[in-house]
């Protein structure tokens, strides 16, 4: 089964747990993207504005993306996704 993940939501999870602390959105974003493909995801669009609730506050190159890459993986992917990004 497939599912539809988006790098922001990445993002947030390496930002909620400090992993990546001072890394830049655009670093992290093609890194995500590498691995996605890596575990045999599809990109399927490139650019999305992403919506957050706090009218912005933690919107910036290090904090949480003003948009990003929309995938769809495997769920039996997903556990070597997120211990792929407990590495950066």
């Amino acid at each position: 089964m497939e599912i539809k993940i988006g790098a922001d939501e990445l993002i947030l999870w390496l930002r909620k747990t400090n992993n990546a602390v001072g890394r830049n959105n655009k670093d992290l974003g093609k890194e995500i993207r590498q691995q996605i493909e890596s575990l045999g995801g599809i990109l399927i669009n490139e650019d999305v504005d992403v919506h957050w609730s706090n009218e912005g506050h933690n919107i910036g190159d290090t904090n949480l993306p003003k948009t990003a890459a929309q995938y769809t993986i495997d769920t039996s992917k997903l556990c070597k996704l997120y211990e792929w990004l407990t590495t950066l």
